[in-house]
Order: structure tokens, then C-alpha cells, then sequence
């Protein structure tokens, strides 16, 4: 990773990359033979980081941090830390069908529900003709029994790619743990995208999205379980963010989560 392309907010890193970009960087990591940790991050893992040192330190480790929203764009922006735009996880699973289809590389489903990842798998491979995509049966719950199997299902598929929908942060710390042994090149955490692609959930209307205002859409569907992350834990990000910025504006130091980032 080209560590002049990122930068830090809240102390949580991201790379100033376009999707494009991305993109690029995982033909190269499947047709080089380098691995990668692709991190999709939003208001939500920042707002985990600042409470968990853990998970802070999971995201300054990986290879790669993208922006997974448009608050985060915003908030970028307004801490003149610009970013080249949104990398959303969705459309990246949807370029990951398009990248396995041109180069031939295998990629794996984890986790998700109950034949969420057999329908995406399957959407996946309607819409780009020649991709390789294959669900991988997940037990829960994953133990290092289930574990094993999983690992072992990767490595016999050959999968260059692995995107696992386990919920931040378990997912991505399953990548970190088990991405090497896989065999595979590209780990990235997908959340709720297989869902989305395998029709199971309607996306948020393109205004909803360009308006950052697609966390609006999912907790409408999902209240019960979305509600109090959305509206209790991530609100916050809001007020550091603005206290950031008066802060920058003063000329006075860095954030105190931003400079325990930088002590670690």
C-alpha cells in the first residue's frame, strides 16, 4: 500500500482511493500473488474503533481501509483531508464477480444467512459470464472445529478472493485470522452485501444514497436490530466531528482519539 494515499480520521485510517483504484489493487493481488486485507469502513467502525484499541489496531493493519459512506467523504472534506471518493461494499462484491470473470480467479462466500450466499453466488455469476463464485457452507456457531471446515472449503475451491459476511468486526477479524491459511490473496469484510445482491433486501433508491442517507433506508428495514446502533452508538460521530473541525479551524492540536492513534 502506498501509505502517502492515507489518511486519518478520528484516528481511524483510510486510503484515498476510488473504486477503480480498488479494484485494481485486487486484479494485481490475484494475478501477483500478494495478499491483502481489504477493510470497507463507515461512521460505524469508526465510531467501534474509538471505543474498542483492538479493532483500531485491526484497521491500521490492514493493507487497505476504504470509505464505505458518505458521511465519511463528508467528514473527510470538512477536516481538509479530502478523500477520491466512495468504495461502496456492494458495488465492490458486484467488481469482485467482474475481476473473478477476467482473470479467472475463484472467489469464495462466507458466512451470511441461510442461502443468502448460494443466491448471490448465483447473481454473481448471471450478471458476469465466466466468474467463478462459489458459497461456501458456514457453520454457526464458528468454532475451530467450523473454522477448519470453512478454511478447508477455501483452499479447495482455489478462491484468490474471500469476502466474508460475518458483521463488523467479526468478519474482519476472521480475515486477519484465517485469510493466510485459506491460501487465498484478497480477504475483504462485506457485511450486509450478499443480501443485497442476492435480492434478499432492496438497496436504498440512488437519491437515498448520493444523500448519505442509505443507513436511513437499512434501519427502516431492520429497526429492531439497527435502531440503536444507528441512532444511539454512531450519532456521536457527528459531535467529534464537528469538535474536530473547530478545532482544526482554531489551529489548536489533534483530537485526542487522533492522537492516541498516533501514539499506537
Amino acid at each position: 500500500m502506498d501509505s502517502t494515499r492515507r489518511i486519518e480520521l478520528l484516528g481511524c485510517p483510510f486510503d484515498a482511493v476510488s473504486m477503480e483504484d480498488t479494484l485494481g489493487e485486487i486484479t494485481r493481488a490475484v494475478t501477483g500473488g500478494e495478499r491483502m486485507q481489504i477493510m470497507t469502513a463507515n461512521v460505524d467502525f469508526v465510531m467501534k474503533a474509538r471505543l474498542d484499541p483492538s479493532f483500531a489496531a485491526l484497521l491500521w493493519e490492514a493493507e487497505m481501509v476504504v470509505a464505505d459512506g458518505v458521511p465519511i467523504l463528508w467528514a473527510a472534506s470538512l477536516l481538509g483531508t479530502p478523500l477520491k471518493g466512495r468504495v461502496n461494499g456492494t458495488d465492490l462484491v458486484w467488481g469482485c464477480g467482474d475481476v473473478s470473470a477476467k482473470t479467472g480467479c475463484p472467489v469464495a462466500l462466507v458466512g451470511a444467512g441461510p442461502g443468502v450466499a448460494e443466491r448471490a453466488a448465483d447473481s454473481l455469476r448471471k450478471r458476469y459470464s465466466g466468474a467463478r463464485v462459489h458459497a461456501v457452507p458456514t457453520p454457526f456457531p464458528l468454532d475451530s472445529i467450523s473454522n477448519a471446515s470453512v478454511v478447508s472449503h477455501i483452499r479447495d475451491i482455489g478462491a484468490g478472493i474471500v469476502l466474508v459476511a460475518l458483521g463488523a468486526p467479526r468478519q474482519d477479524r476472521w480475515i486477519r485470522s484465517y485469510l493466510a491459511e485459506c491460501g487465498a490473496n484478497v480477504g475483504i469484510g462485506v457485511g450486509s452485501a450478499l443480501d443485497l445482491i442476492s435480492g434478499d433486501r432492496a438497496r436504498a433508491p440512488k437519491w437515498m444514497q448520493k444523500m448519505g442517507l442509505e443507513w436511513f433506508h437499512r434501519m427502516l428495514q431492520e429497526p429492531g436490530r439497527l435502531g440503536r446502533r444507528y441512532l444511539l452508538e454512531d450519532s456521536p460521530f457527528v459531535y467529534h466531528i464537528i469538535k474536530a473541525t473547530l478545532k482544526k479551524r482554531r489551529g489548536s492540536g489533534p483530537d485526542e482519539a487522533t492522537a492516541k492513534g498516533h501514539a499506537e
